[in-house]
């Protein structure tokens, strides 16, 4: 994701609301998974670090 921007937890999941719904797609290494979102006009990514155990979320404009 290009231009994106690191949010919390609960902004991620504010914006997120139902998973079902917004779920878009999903890819795994041997290093990190990777679920994006879309939601709201934004492209939401969790990133999960296995190495790490640490999720992080961004943020980008899917319009920008």
């Amino acid at each position: 994701m290009n231009h994106s921007v690191e949010i919390t937890k609960e902004a991620a999941w504010k914006l997120i609301g139902n998973d079902e719904k917004t779920w878009n797609d999903y890819q795994q290494n041997e290093l990190s998974e990777m679920s994006f979102y879309l939601a709201h006009g934004v492209r939401i990514a969790a990133i999960h670090n296995y190495l790490s155990n640490v999720t992080q979320y961004f943020i980008q404009d899917i319009n920008a």
